[in-house]
């Protein structure tokens, strides 16, 4: 299976933001003595704000231009 690309990683932690702000995941659970702990919503809103800027940076179409002193 193919990692994600940084826009389905957006799409990705949206969900799992509004999933949390909604009550619909617990933070840490227990079975059989494992424990498993979510993130908490600050890292996830840090890492929705990366990848965000990551997917921006590659739609930019900003073109720099030289432009010299021809004497």
């Amino acid at each position: 299976m193919a990692s994600p690309t940084n826009e389905e990683l957006v799409e990705i932690l949206k969900t799992a933001i509004e999933t949390r702000l909604a009550g619909g995941a617990v933070r840490s659970y227990t079975i059989s003595g494992r424990n498993i702990q979510y993130e908490g919503l600050d890292v996830l809103e840090k890492l929705l704000d990366k990848y965000e800027k990551r997917v921006a940076a590659k739609k930019s179409n900003t073109t720099y231009a030289r432009f010299d002193n021809p004497s």
